[in-house]
Parts: structure tokens; sequence; C-alpha cells
């Protein structure tokens, strides 16, 4: 197995669009990045097939970032609810302590 590629998404993305847009060879791109021809393939069916999730509408594209952004408003929603609740019970009990006192 092959090492890790230290390339960030960002310049794999940039190095799969040289290769769509046919600036030049697959091998001249796959060799100034310091790749191998079938890694720049590999990338560039991940790239297309991110794409097609991500415009079919359905949230197959969904990534982990927008995932977790969904949990956590899921989450924030429940605690304010909750916040909501010990609220409008500490409200109560004041007004119970008042007309003892």
């Amino acid at each position: 197995m092959g090492k890790k590629s230290t390339l960030s998404a960002e310049q794999r993305a940039q190095i799969v669009l040289r290769l769509l847009s046919k600036e030049e060879p697959a091998v001249q791109i796959a060799r100034r990045a310091g790749i191998s021809e079938q890694t720049l393939y590999r990338w560039r069916d991940e790239f297309l097939s991110g794409g097609k999730q991500a415009l079919s509408g359905r949230g197959g594209g969904q990534s982990e970032q927008a995932k977790t952004i969904e949990r956590l408003k899921s989450e924030l929603a429940e605690r304010d609810q909750v916040i909501g609740e010990i609220t409008i019970a500490n409200r109560i009990l004041k007004k119970l302590s008042d007309e003892l006192s």
C-alpha cells in the first residue's frame, strides 16, 4: 500500500480540475503533484461522485460536518426547551414562595 498524500483537499481539487480542463496530459499533472496516475484518476472519480451527490438534491452529498451541525442544532433546541421548562418551574416556585411570606 502506498503512502498517504500530504496534499490538502483544496490542492487535490485544483489538481483534479486541471485534469478535467485538459490543460496538460494526466501523466504530467500526476508527476508535478508527486502522485501516481492511478491516484489522480481515483481522485477524479471521487470528485465527480461527490458532485453527483451534491446535485442530487436528496442530501446524499451531505458532509460529515453538515451532519454534525444538524445534530448540534437538535441538541441545542432540546436544551433550550429544558431551560424554558426550568425557568417556568422557577417562576412558579418563586411566586408560591412570595405568597407564603
